[in-house]
This record gives C-alpha cells, sequence and structure tokens, in this order.
C-alpha cells in the first residue's frame, strides 16, 4: 500500500473512533470518500502531490498529516457544515 493510502486509512480510524463518521478508502482515486447525512454525498480527502497535507473541500482547506487527529476534527467540522445545509 501507497503511503497516500496508508495516511487516508489512518484517517479513517481516526475519523471513526474519535467523532463516528463512517468513510472509505478508494484506491481508484487515491482518496477518502467521508460520508455525509446526504446520501451519495462525500466530503472527498486526497494527501496533496506534496505528501505533505491532506486536502479537501476542492483543495481550499488543508491540514498537516502529521496531525491526523487535528485533520480528522476539522473535517468533522466540514461534514457538519454540509449536514447542516441540509436541514
Amino acid at each position: 500500500m501507497s503511503l497516500e493510502l496508508e495516511l487516508l486509512a489512518e484517517l479513517r480510524v481516526v475519523l471513526a473512533d474519535e467523532h463516528g463518521i463512517r468513510s472509505h478508502v478508494r484506491k481508484d482515486v487515491a482518496g477518502l470518500a467521508v460520508e455525509t447525512d446526504i446520501p451519495a454525498v462525500y466530503v472527498w480527502v486526497f494527501v496533496g502531490f506534496s505528501g505533505r497535507f491532506f486536502s479537501w473541500h476542492n483543495a481550499d482547506r488543508q491540514h498537516p498529516v502529521n496531525d491526523v487527529s487535528g485533520t480528522a476534527r476539522r473535517i468533522a467540522e466540514q461534514v457538519s457544515e454540509v449536514n447542516g445545509q441540509n436541514s
């Protein structure tokens, strides 16, 4: 497994364990599909080309890969925003 996919898998575990958020590593696109309350709507997370940052929200939001818990917290906030727009 590539380092990129390993980082995404680690993030998936932290999202589940610390925030109760389900996600799936998608090897075909080298991304993490983070579930929202809206069917078939995901927050997509990738590892940037430099390998130093996770990125999401069209790469507008980034967080260092060496802070997986901090990244998970910020992505959980993004999921809450998406879910709130559905209300």
